[in-house]
């Protein structure tokens, strides 16, 4: 690829920042040379020649199918990368959308359900195109649609789309919504009566400008990568915020007046008891993002100064991950995926609460479903859906559990069994005895580290003799912060948390400082830091009564097992997260 034909901005990770530098580099166009997307993609390593071959060979076999999408069918690649690596083929300009000065002429062309139907939106006019920005630049779907729309020849330059999100949520949505708001009749909304209140509120929920603000508070944190949506009242005011990263992100304030009308609203699509008010509630229900769909878990509390609600955004398209994007070394993916091609034995993931270990299990299962093999689940509560497995939903209050489930499922002829949490003494033996009598069983524990999952389940009650031929490996997780690419500076790490760490006192270190595209927090995005410890006859030979957790992590750091703290310092001697942020995730484990 011929990258010197093509000038780029003036942007440090080669992204175009504002229009002028997007017409220069538009101008320049004409003098560049088109590159295979196979060559180039094996070019910039995203995939080897082997693997471009075998995709290749079954594009052959498949007419019709496009590469790209054999390529994130086979999990060698992400849509992302496929994405960008399109646009360097075909020498489209990369722009960053934030901050970007769009011409509202061009904003003018389209309407907002058309920009949010194709996920694109136009950003100026370059001689007599019109300039759009998308993610998918062989989209000729969206092209041909808004060509004829707008009776202008399209110009496409790639952005992400959750940058095109934000812009469309930005320019179209917020402005209409607060329009609509301001006609809504809020003065007759303040009665004596309790009872007349929320009468008012169930009327005020199915107008249309209630309707718009909830599906934009929900779209907004969808777009946003946000894993859950917080309404939180106050006295004077309700703040509406995001947790993105682990980070809970302010994003606006609403009117106090407009509370009960919201949760009046979010008890609708969810199905739950609007007449009620006293007791918490849990509901679920679904969001249409263009195609993709979004399931959500709600959950309200009567709080001092009203109902407050948390959204889980459970989004398929972001959550799931192959083997290959959980982030191992390329050692323990082998080992990895090794463990899961196993027939029979307990694969257990353990770590805090919001650690992934749900997101490994699901790329472990679907990594296991490549083999065509009898898969079920038993889950509290089924948090993706997966073709061809059988998921079961636990429901204690019908004296359903885990245990229950369980005895039932080994009549139904699995190959693999998926345990949400193993909780208590039943649950670990029953999963116990199934991978003994051969199946292979994924579940999640709640320790701290690997060695510490085979001590707890022996205080559980199961024999150390049964676990010596059940256990074949523990994963312990965390998910650090990954720095913002875009703000990332020296970090000024603190001498304590060098000592704690064992790292020299000179050692450089990297942080990202905030700005417009971390939402001031530095960091964007997440990644796992994990231990993987793999039951080997040695190690196996040492599980008997009365071991501690730290004389098993020693046998299994001397059989090579990289503990979780220094797994996590590689990362931050890779610039990937800060030394500060690796203190913080990991201070249990020191």
């Amino acid at each position: 690829m011929q990258e010197s034909a093509l000038p780029v901005s003036k942007g440090h990770d080669g992204t175009v920042l504002n229009a002028a530098e997007l017409e220069s580099v538009l101008k320049a166009q004409q003098q560049f040379h088109h590159t295979n997307l196979g060559s180039l993609l094996v070019q910039e390593k995203v995939i080897t020649q082997q693997q471009l071959d075998e995709a290749l060979a079954y594009q052959s076999k498949h007419h019709g199918m496009k590469l790209g999408a054999i390529l994130s069918d086979m999990g060698v690649a992400t849509s992302l990368q496929i994405y960008l690596a399109v646009s360097r083929s075909l020498g489209a300009p990369v722009v960053c959308l934030n901050g970007f000065d769009f011409d509202h002429r061009a904003l003018a062309l389209i309407t907002p359900e058309l920009a949010r139907e194709h996920h694109v939106i136009p950003l100026m006019f370059h001689e007599d195109r019109l300039v759009l920005a998308m993610e998918n630049l062989l989209d000729t779907a969206a092209i041909h649609a808004i060509t004829f729309i707008t009776q202008r020849a399209i110009e496409p330059v790639f952005a992400p789309r959750e940058e095109i999100n934000a812009a469309i949520n930005k320019f179209f949505d917020t402005q209409e919504q607060e329009l609509e708001l301001d006609r809504l009749e809020l003065s007759d909304y303040y009665y004596e009566d309790d009872l007349e209140i929320w009468k008012e509120a169930e009327r005020l929920a199915n107008e249309t400008p209630i309707v718009k603000l909830v599906d934009n508070i929900i779209l907004g944190g969808i777009h946003q990568r946000a894993s859950d949506i917080h309404i939180r009242p106050g006295s004077k005011q309700v703040d509406l915020l995001y947790r993105v990263d682990g980070t809970l992100v302010k994003k606006r304030e609403i009117q106090k007046g407009l509370l009960p009308a919201i949760v009046s609203r979010i008890k609708i699509i969810s199905r739950l008891n609007i007449a009620e008010h006293r007791l918490p509630q849990d509901g679920r229900s679904r969001m249409l993002d263009g195609k993709n769909i979004v399931d959500m878990r709600i959950s309200t509390i009567p709080c001092q100064f009203g109902e407050s609600i948390v959204i889980r955004l459970l989004n398929k398209g972001e959550g799931l991950r192959s083997v290959k994007d959980i982030g191992f070394n390329p050692r323990d993916e082998q080992l990895f995926t090794h463990l899961i091609n196993k027939s029979y034995g307990i694969l257990l993931v353990t770590g805090p609460t919001g650690s992934g270990k749900t997101t490994t299990l699901y790329a472990a299962m679907r990594e296991v479903a490549r083999n065509n093999l009898n898969i079920v689940t038993v889950e509290d509560p089924v948090e993706y859906e997966f073709e061809g497995m059988r998921q079961i939903h636990i429901l204690p209050q019908i004296n359903f559990g885990f245990p229950q489930a369980l005895r039932h499922i080994l009549r139904h002829d699995p190959d693999v069994i998926m345990i949400g949490e193993i909780r208590d003494e039943e649950t670990a033996k029953i999963a116990v005895e199934s991978a003994l009598t051969g199946h292979l069983v994924l579940s999640t524990l709640h320790t701290n580290d690997a060695p510490g999952a085979i001590i707890r389940l022996v205080e559980m009650g199961v024999e150390p003799y049964l676990l010596k031929s059940a256990v074949i490996g523990v994963i312990a997780q965390r998910l650090v912060r990954r720095n913002c690419p875009h703000c990332m500076a020296e970090e000024d790490v603190d001498p304590f948390i060098r000592t704690s760490l064992k790292v020299p006192l000179d050692e450089k270190f990297y942080k990202g400082q905030g700005c417009e595209r971390c939402n001031n927090t530095g960091f964007f995005g997440r990644l796992a830091a994990y231990e993987l410890l793999a039951v080997n006859e040695n190690i196996r030979g040492h599980i008997m009564p009365g071991i501690a957790a730290s004389d098993l992590r020693k046998i299994a750091v001397a059989e090579g097992m990289v503990t979780l703290t220094d797994n996590a310092i590689q990362l931050a001697r890779q610039h990937d997260t800060s030394l500060s942020e690796v203190y913080r995730v990991c201070l249990e484990v020191l």
